[in-house]
């Protein structure tokens, strides 16, 4: 695959979850409960690490519209983190727990900049993002099933954690 091929794939993916967060921007900024459907694409982190590259860009560009400044960098962190994790860990279902214990970063970050309860904002954050990442695994896990998508999606050649999960069944 050409660099510039990949690095459309990688523009592409950042774009898609900018517009989405941006255009959901009462979902995606709501109140004490954040539920960023964007966050769903997370999960394209699993099958190929260059989105990483992608979401983290994304979310830093959508965290410009968010409370503070201080959260383009503390959930671009946390993106990267918790993106990096989901893709080594071998289990999709298994990998929702990064970005849900990630919240942990942006309850901190309010709780140092708002003082607002550190445990009642985790929970609240981490209700939300466990939320929108079980819908982002049956619709990804899914989506993952049809080879056709995953060919045409994946930045690597290979992939055996796919390969193993997904084109056997």
């Amino acid at each position: 695959m050409s660099k510039t091929n990949k690095l459309v794939k990688i523009s592409v993916v950042a774009a898609i979850y900018i517009v989405a967060t941006i255009a959901l921007g009462q979902l995606s900024y709501w109140g004490p409960i954040g539920f960023r459907l964007s966050e769903m694409l997370n999960f394209l982190a699993f099958i190929d690490p260059f989105y990483i590259i992608s979401l983290t860009v994304g979310c830093a560009i959508s965290n410009f519209y968010s409370f503070s400044i201080v959260d383009v960098f503390v959930g671009s962190f946390q993106t990267l983190l918790s993106t990096y994790a989901m893709w080594k860990t071998k289990s999709m279902a298994l990998s929702i727990i990064w970005p849900v214990l990630g919240s942990a970063f942006i309850a901190e970050e309010l709780h140092v900049l708002y003082k607002v309860p550190f445990f009642y904002t985790f929970f609240t954050q981490a209700v939300g993002e466990l939320a929108v990442m079980i819908l982002g695994y049956f619709v990804f896990k899914r989506m993952f099933k049809n080879t056709a998508f995953l060919n045409r999606i994946k930045i690597k050649s290979s992939n055996h954690k796919i390969e193993k999960d997904f084109q056997n069944k």
